[in-house]
Parts: structure tokens; sequence; C-alpha cells
């Protein structure tokens, strides 16, 4: 299942915690310059978010948690 499309995660990512939300919002922005995942795209969001690597993993191991009712 893709949990995190544009469509659905506006509501759910404001459960997750601050470094999530501020890697799903570069993201998708860095979505506007290169539109698939490129190298170009990681370099682009790893150039704004660090530690992206740490919020992807959260987002792997928690995800399915935000989806659970509050």
């Amino acid at each position: 299942m893709k949990l995190w499309t544009p469509q659905n995660s506006a509501y759910l990512i404001i459960k997750a915690p601050m470094f999530v939300i501020d890697y799903v919002v570069v993201h998708e922005l860095a979505h506007l310059i290169e539109q698939n995942h490129t190298p170009h795209f990681w370099n682009i969001v790893r150039a704004q978010i660090p530690n992206m690597e740490k919020a992807k993993a959260w987002l792997l191991k928690n995800g399915a948690l935000l989806e659970q009712d509050l």
C-alpha cells in the first residue's frame, strides 16, 4: 500500500513528530523541481533535510500508526 500520497498524507501527517512533518513537506515540495525519485530528487531533499534517513525510517516503522484514530 502506498501510504504517503498527497491526497491522504495531509491530515495523517499532523500526528507525526515535527522532524517527520518537515521531511514530508520538503519531499512534496521537491517534486515541484523533480517529478521522479531520481538521485537529483534525493539530493534536493537531503540538502534541506540532512536527517531524512531518520524520518524515512520513522515512517516505515510507525507510519501505519498515523492511520489509527486519535
